[in-house]
């Protein structure tokens, strides 16, 4: 594979910025299954205080299973559409061909590691060496196929 050099285009830039969502992505995953759990104890009578919503005290007799059922709604669809992009993004790595590019972008993105910490984990002591492949192949790819690098 050629490396050359060059500006990235706009959807190279575009993947890349999806890419870099990818670990806030899973850890609001995280904290919105952690939120639905905690909405589903709270409606089921148990004593729970649900991170970021505001407290208030309610009267034992207060039925607030619909207000509950809303938030609740919400925080699942918002998972299963970070769910669903955390996917695309996973997917996106593992089509990777060359190992050597799929471990850059596994430390890059997945482990979220900074260019030079990629670079000693796959052998470089530049951090430009793993950085160029990495911009190289997104030209490449997103020269070659615009969908998985336009798709927002």
């Amino acid at each position: 594979m050629l490396y050359e050099r060059g500006a990235m285009s706009e959807a190279a830039r575009t993947m890349a910025k999806r890419l870099a969502r990818l670990r806030a992505l899973k850890k609001e995953v995280e904290m919105l299954s952690e939120r639905a759990a905690q909405l589903e104890m709270r409606a089921k009578g148990g004593r729970v205080v649900v991170a970021g919503l505001p407290f208030r005290r309610l009267e034992a007799t207060e039925d607030f299973s619909e207000e509950m059922a809303l938030l609740h709604d919400r925080l699942v669809r918002r998972r299963r559409e970070s769910m669903e992009e955390l996917g695309r993004l996973y997917t996106f790595i593992d089509d990777i061909p060359d190992p050597d590019l799929r471990l850059i972008f596994t430390y890059r993105y997945i482990d979220g590691l900074s260019w030079l910490r990629v670079a000693y984990k796959t052998g470089h002591y530049d951090e430009q060496v793993p950085r160029k492949k990495h911009n190289a192949y997104l030209r490449q790819i997103c020269e070659e196929n615009a969908a998985p690098c336009g798709k927002e």
